[in-house]
Parts: C-alpha cells; structure tokens; sequence
C-alpha cells in the first residue's frame, strides 16, 4: 500500500493548450492582409516563424470579400508535415461586425465546424488550428484550454489550509509575496460565501 504508481496521478491526460496551436485572429487580418468594410481582397497571406531562428514554419493564404457589416475570408493552405502531408485546405469562414460603443466597429469569426453534428456558428475573435487537425475553429469546438489553467502554485496550498484569522493577521505583515497570496484565498473564500 502506498508504493510507487499506487495512486491515479498521471493518469489524466492535459489539453491540448491554445499555445501548441496556430492561431490568428482578425485583428491581424486588419493589421496584415486588409480586412475592413467593403474590401475584395483577392490575395493576402498570413506566416508564422520559429520564435528562436526565425525561419517560417507555415503559412496561410487569405482572400476576403466584405460588404458594411459581413463577409467572408477563404482560407486555404497545404500541409507541409504529419499525417495530412500534401493535402490542400480551402473553405470560407464567415466574417460579422458589432459597433463599439464609442464608435468604429470589430469584425469576427463565425466559427466554421461542426461538433457531434452541430454546427458551432460562435462569434469569435481567433480561431485555431491544433496538431493533428485539419481546419481552423473556435478553442470550445476544440476543448482548448489556457497553459495557466493546467498549472498548480504550490506554494498556494499553505494559504488554502489556514483559517481565516490566521490568514488576517498574516495581511498585518510586511512580507508583501505573502500577503499578496493570503488575499487571494480570502477573497476566492469570500466570492464561495
């Protein structure tokens, strides 16, 4: 009892995170290929490269077709590796606006898949490709999750184990890093009340 893989950790399997996907959002249409209100842009690209070396690693042809308020951008790429190597994409994603309230307006995707035979249809900002995965879609079609939400501070646990008092007199403290993490149980405490 109690030997070594005698519990369930690491069992579970993470998500995949929206930081192991190509990604790109229509604020970098705007920025880089054009996307506004009655555009026909028939040719744009978008490329991502190596942080480190700088070397491209993909790329994305864009052509948008936009009246005041809607529109579409068509996508289309190749695979250059994995188990889609060589095979051509090239689908539209619809483009919608809302008015910002203090003037000018924001596009949007509609989000283009379809999960368990439903179509998704969300208004989102960025849409995403994850490894493995043929198109570009929303991070809930795709289960994404953020790198900080499969993390856990340790250092934490002390806080979360102490009563409330003790966590009030440790805020009467100089020691700032401390008492920046004992507001933070007692608050998430007082939000469960």
């Amino acid at each position: 009892m109690g030997g070594y893989g005698s519990t369930r950790w690491g069992w579970h399997s993470k998500k995949t995170t929206v930081d192991e996907c190509t990604s790109f959002s229509t604020s970098d249409l705007v920025r880089y290929v054009g996307l506004g209100p009655n555009v026909h842009r028939p040719w744009g690209s978008l490329a991502w490269r190596n942080t480190r070396t700088g070397e491209e690693t993909s790329s994305i042809g864009v052509e948008i077709e936009t009246s005041d308020t809607q529109g579409w951008a068509r996508l289309h790429y190749t695979f250059m590796a994995g188990r889609n190597k060589g095979e051509k994409m090239d689908y539209r994603v619809p483009l919608v606006t809302t008015r910002l309230y203090f003037g000018g307006m924001r596009w949007w995707f509609i989000c283009p898949l379809s999960v368990n035979g439903r179509y998704c249809g969300r208004r989102v900002g960025k849409l995403y490709l994850p490894p493995r995965e043929r198109y570009f879609g929303c991070r809930h079609c795709y289960d994404l999750a953020y790198k900080s939400s499969q993390t856990h501070d340790k250092s934490m646990d002390i806080y979360k184990r102490m009563d409330l008092e003790a966590l009030m007199a440790l805020l009467d403290s100089d020691d700032l890093p401390r008492i920046a993490k004992a507001l933070t149980v007692v608050l998430d405490r007082l939000g469960r009340l």
